[in-house]
């Protein structure tokens, strides 16, 4: 599914942080992943259409990923997605005292 949203993660602190897709497991709807074309173009719309275009590429396999993942009961990339946003916590705060 694509969306016309721009959505900011619940965790930025500055408005910085933006939703690019994500996965979902729903009862009723199934499984699914959702683009925000709003956040592609508010991160990358000043950049090429082959670099947008390689941009939503990517972002979609990292959901098709979490798909797989969550078949398998593995949780590799829901832990590598906690450490990238632990690694901008830092950069936003600064190194821990």
């Amino acid at each position: 599914m694509v969306k016309e949203d721009c959505r900011l993660h619940p965790a930025a602190v500055d408005h910085d942080l933006f939703v690019m897709g994500e996965y979902h497991c729903d009862r009723y709807l199934g499984r699914f992943v959702v683009l925000y074309y709003g956040s592609f173009l508010r991160c990358f719309g000043h950049c090429s259409e082959d670099y947008l275009r390689e941009k939503i590429r990517k972002v979609l396999l990292h959901e098709f990923r979490h798909h797989l993942e969550s078949l398998a009961g593995e949780r590799d990339l829901e832990i590598e997605d906690a450490i990238e946003l632990s690694r901008y916590y830092a950069r936003v705060h600064g190194p821990a005292s």
